[in-house]
């Protein structure tokens, strides 16, 4: 008894060491993912024991580097584009005109924390991920008001940091604008 599911338990736990978490807590739309997915290193193709990396690390790393030969990503499903989203934010290679590519992806987790460049031309395409939107962070970055007015129809919207962000006019800015009940 064991044999198949022994050596999957072990390989989770292998993961585990490896990686710093369980790949089980890799996925969107949670807290979980959102607060664990950005403390490991950028993507590594080479792994340990000379194990080849998984298919899907491959096109996401493939997909991010040839990233001037798409135009958009509406058509993938939710996991991989975030995957790629998270990549390109990690590798610092996120551009305003890149994020066009992510519009209408129905992303839910945006980490774009001390990312430079964020500002007020990025909330259009942030705010067309809809009901799917459960987080945003935009801490350090350079939105006003006007901006935060893009998210007042992602009414999943959980979570939103927007500490050290000073180009607000209304210092008392009510959050009700932007997550309706």
């Amino acid at each position: 008894m064991g044999g198949a599911c022994s050596r999957k338990q072990e390989r989770d736990n292998e993961d585990i060491l490896t990686r710093g978490f369980s790949r089980k807590y890799c996925k969107c739309g949670s807290l979980k993912w959102w607060t664990s997915s950005f403390s490991y290193p950028s993507m590594d193709l080479r792994t340990q024991k000379g194990e080849c990396p998984s298919l899907l690390d491959l096109c996401v790393q493939k997909i991010s580097e040839d990233l001037d030969r798409h135009n958009t990503f509406s058509m993938l499903p939710r996991d991989i584009s975030q995957q790629i989203l998270n990549n390109l934010v990690y590798s610092r290679r996120l551009t305003g005109d890149s994020l066009e590519a992510f519009r209408d992806c129905a992303l839910q987790d945006l980490y774009l924390g001390e990312y430079a460049g964020v500002d007020d031309s990025w909330m259009d395409v942030i705010s067309s991920q809809g009901s799917s939107l459960l987080s945003v962070d935009l801490s350090a970055s350079d939105v006003t008001d006007f901006g935060l007015t893009y998210l007042q129809d992602c009414r999943s919207l959980i979570s939103l940091n927007l500490n050290y962000c000073d180009k607000f006019q209304i210092m008392d800015w009510s959050v009700s604008v932007v997550c309706q009940t």
